[in-house]
């Protein structure tokens, strides 16, 4: 009999362990920006897709301008150098954890140049 109690004891506290770490993961990933269905949404915008279609796919932009901006330069300097080279004429902002920032550049046109994903 204590061998049964002690056998549940310990699968029950791993069962609880196993549960703690994936809220934790999923927790993590939320609080730092990926938010699962956001960061899943972002990575399937490609060049060519209009505004529309993108608005559509990630929601209302928290900022819009014309000059690009993560959250920082250093670090990201591929990806200033990037949207410098992609014609683009404006971009839309999505802000996400903490500093985390997505951005995804348009053409004139309204249609995906560029999409970058930076902060600190």
């Amino acid at each position: 009999m204590k061998t049964a109690k002690s056998w549940t004891t310990r699968l029950l506290a791993a069962a609880v362990v196993v549960v703690c770490v994936a809220a934790g993961f999923v927790g993590l990933r939320v609080v730092m920006g990926y938010g699962v269905t956001f960061h899943g949404s972002f990575k399937k915008i490609q060049p060519g897709m209009s505004e529309t279609q993108v608005v559509a796919a990630l929601g209302t932009p928290d900022d819009r301008s014309a000059e690009f901006r993560l959250g920082q330069r250093e670090g990201f300097e591929k990806e200033y150098a990037l949207a410098a080279e992609s014609g683009s004429s404006y971009y839309l902002f999505w802000f996400r954890g903490i500093d985390v920032v997505y951005a995804v550049g348009f053409d004139a046109a309204g249609r995906v140049t560029i999409k970058a994903v930076g902060g600190t």
